[in-house]
């Protein structure tokens, strides 16, 4: 059957703001109510699945607000059915204010449990935050916010009044959306566990049992079971797992597990990412990941899903989002709108790096460091000319769009491949030629070159439009040249030389100083491997 899945709707009653100065959170609010009314008019599509954070702020006033917008899609005749996550609850006696992101999100009093209106200053907080606004500016609201138990009776007619089961302590459920096809609607915390502990990476023991119970009794009845759920399984990339937070992600062990016990195929959101990623167990078993764009970021997007479960096939069609009538955008699609918003934000992370650190890294261009990687990448001074004037930071910041809105437009046979992963290629001869900087658990065991490939190009299954098998891994499409620089080893030559020279007495020790300490963070690396954890 064909159906839609959304994600990351972040919904925002513009009762909540301060003012309609606040332009990104009335679009979010625009493209909502545009979206939702093209939903109910559409034909087609009878089911429309949401993995979660449905609301921005988990204030109940945009609940309330969201829940009438789903109403009108079921009262269309759509079947519609969702899951509510991290951005939607908060826990019992909290309030948010009604200014802006910062303030709702950077101290999160909020989440704590106990936490009172009388008990928090919000005015400090916006003081603290927003020190260069007038007073007028900083009388703030706070309102009420939905605890777990509020959701799961506030979505029941998008979930649990139509399922065949459902496990409470869990917030999660089972629907048929045919006789044979079968949909598991996972939550991502359990019941009466604090916000800030609410082991998101796993699910709890009887949410497990309850899981592989639907399981077996789909194998006894000859239906296919695939699940919905608002954290990613199966990260979209490896560098989306570094430096964030076991939050973000489901464990390993949790994948397997449910590979395991016959789950092959999910649907996800958070990321905000466009992926198809695939994971498989020890014993052999795969499980297929299929994450779905928000509507209101980049790339502004949502799936249309076709599922043949006889052949264990997937047909998948991203659909931009169009932009609302008489939206405040800067470009003609919401999603050029967006990629220039994204890039504007990141530029000014750089500019808050401190002694001019942002301004010097904003002006290196690639020419700058096409000696260094020249022989890695094997660019001739006529292949990389098309590229040498750009900035190094445009390029990045290219990857990281190539990374979100999935199937990268750098094949390995474009400079921009070349050099990035020339560039990864003498990052990794750094970091194991040198005793100091110990990155490998940093890196979760990756390579710069394992990290920076898959935000260039993809070369396994369509990120966005494609008809796949999901139920084995699938081969790359093409083969990819392999990297390797020695820049670490002469580095290592370099400064060895330069110890030599400038100690007063021992040169020769000194000289060997630097590679012998190398040899020993190896030898020890060797001995106690930093244990990478794969999919």
């Amino acid at each position: 059957m064909r159906f839609a899945v959304l994600s990351d709707t972040h919904y925002i009653s513009l009762s909540t703001l301060y003012s309609e100065a606040e332009t990104r959170d009335v679009l979010r609010h625009d493209i909502n109510v545009s979206l939702f009314r093209k939903l109910t008019e559409q034909t087609g599509i009878d089911t429309v699945l949401i993995t979660g954070d449905l609301c921005d702020a988990g204030d109940m006033q945009s609940h309330l607000e969201f829940v009438e917008i789903l109403k009108e899609l079921q009262e269309s005749g759509k079947r519609v059915f969702v899951l509510t996550a991290t951005h939607d609850f908060h826990f019992s006696r909290a309030y948010v204010s009604t200014y802006g992101w910062p303030v709702r999100y950077r101290a999160r009093p909020w989440e704590r449990p106990w936490c009172d209106l009388d008990k928090v200053d919000y005015r400090a907080l916006a003081l603290d935050e927003y020190q260069d606004l007038p007073d007028e500016k900083l009388k703030m609201r706070a309102l009420p916010v939905a605890t777990p138990d509020d959701l799961w009776e506030l979505y029941r007619p998008f979930g649990r009044d139509q399922a065949f089961s459902t496990c409470d302590s869990a917030y999660s459920y089972a629907v048929k959306l045919e006789d044979k096809l079968w949909c598991l609607m996972l939550n991502n915390n359990f019941r009466d566990i604090d916000a800030n502990y609410d082991m998101s990476p796993t699910y709890s023991p009887a949410c497990l049992r309850w899981i592989r119970s639907v399981l077996d009794d789909a194998e006894k009845e000859g239906a296919f079971v695939f699940a919905c759920t608002h954290h990613p399984l199966v990260p979209p990339v490896p560098a989306y797992r570094i430096g964030g937070t076991t939050r973000n992600m489901r464990s390993p062990t949790v994948v397997h597990t449910l590979a395991d016990v016959g789950l092959q195929l999910v649907f996800s959101g958070h990321t905000h990412f466009a992926d198809v990623s695939f994971a498989r167990s020890d014993a052999g078993n795969v499980l297929c990941n299929v994450t779905t764009p928000s509507i209101c970021f980049l790339p502004p997007a949502y799936r249309y899903a076709e599922i043949f479960p006889d052949e264990k096939r997937l047909k998948t069609e991203t659909v931009p989002v169009e932009t609302p009538e008489n939206a405040a955008v800067s470009e003609k699609t919401l999603r050029d709108h967006f990629e220039k918003e994204f890039r504007a934000d990141q530029l000014k992370k750089l500019e808050k790096l401190p002694h001019n650190l942002g301004k010097v890294a904003y002006g290196v261009r690639c020419k700058h460091l096409y000696p260094l990687v020249k022989k890695a990448s094997g660019l001739t001074q006529a292949a990389f000319a098309p590229i040498a004037d750009r900035r190094l930071f445009d390029l990045v910041i290219d990857a990281a769009v190539n990374m979100q809105t999935g199937d990268g437009a750098y094949t390995p046979d474009t400079p921009e491949y070349r050099f990035l992963m020339g560039l990864a290629a003498v990052l990794d001869s750094v970091k194991d030629a040198q005793p100091f900087i110990k990155l490998d658990k940093k890196l979760l065991g990756y390579s710069f070159a394992e990290i920076v490939e898959p935000m260039l190009f993809n070369n396994y299954v369509p990120d966005n439009d494609a008809d796949f098998v999901f139920d084995r891994l699938p081969a790359p499409g093409v083969s990819v040249p392999t990297f390797q620089s020695h820049a670490g080893d002469v580095l290592m030559l370099i400064l060895s030389g330069a110890a030599a020279l400038v100690a007063p007495v021992a040169p020769v020790p000194a000289a060997l100083a630097l590679p012998a300490l190398t040899v020993m963070k190896k030898l020890k690396l060797k001995k106690n491997p930093v244990k990478a954890d794969r999919y």
